[in-house]
């Protein structure tokens, strides 16, 4: 008669626990972290995308301009470093890397500029054409990881979820800016 049941007991602390847990926002970090996770996959896809661009934008360029060595080799050791930043997974290295690479692609395409037979070329039209696609790809993941970032960071910095966010060791993340050039920005001679 007054004594209690551990199981009644257990189940009470249990069914409380889920009820904590459900008001800390845990469910809610992770969708958030996804999400950003997603986002940042995109961007790491296009920079990729960029990377296998660049040799035959060399070799259609070369085939009507003759190109200086060190700029060659700028392009392919800005390529080499933008592949290695996509696969160490470090945002900073990636956002270095690209802005490496993109400045050796527009000392490229402003060597290109006064070529009007280059600019005829099916195979350089076509691969311009991917190159500013990609571009408008790289800025639209850029965009919706920043996005991403911004409502993951805020979430985890409210209360009560700041604490939930200690304990699992969620982390700020850091927003992503890259520029790749474009026909627009070819002019520039980077």
């Amino acid at each position: 008669m007054g004594t209690f049941q551990a199981p009644s007991i257990r189940r009470g602390v249990i069914l409380l626990a889920c009820a904590l847990l459900a008001g800390c926002g845990y469910g809610r970090i992770q969708e958030l972290d996804d999400r950003a996770q997603a986002a940042r996959s995109d961007i790491e896809v296009q920079l990729q995308r960029t990377v296998d661009l660049v040799p035959n934008l060399i070799e259609i360029v070369q085939t009507y301009v003759a190109l200086d060595a060190v700029l060659i080799q700028a392009l392919a050791d800005g390529r080499a470093r933008l592949a290695s930043a996509v696969r160490s997974d470090d945002l900073r290295r990636m956002e270095e890397g690209a802005a490496d690479l993109s400045g050796a692609i527009r000392r490229l395409l402003a060597a290109a500029e006064r070529n009007s037979a280059l600019h005829s070329d099916p195979v350089f039209q076509l691969i311009q054409a991917q190159l500013d696609e990609t571009e408008n790809e790289i800025d639209a993941a850029c965009r919706d990881y920043n996005v991403a970032v911004e409502e993951y960071n805020a979430y985890i910095n409210g209360f009560p979820q700041s604490v939930t966010a200690k304990v699992i060791g969620a982390q700020r993340r850091e927003s992503f800016r890259v520029t790749m050039p474009s026909n627009a920005s070819s002019a520039e001679g980077g």
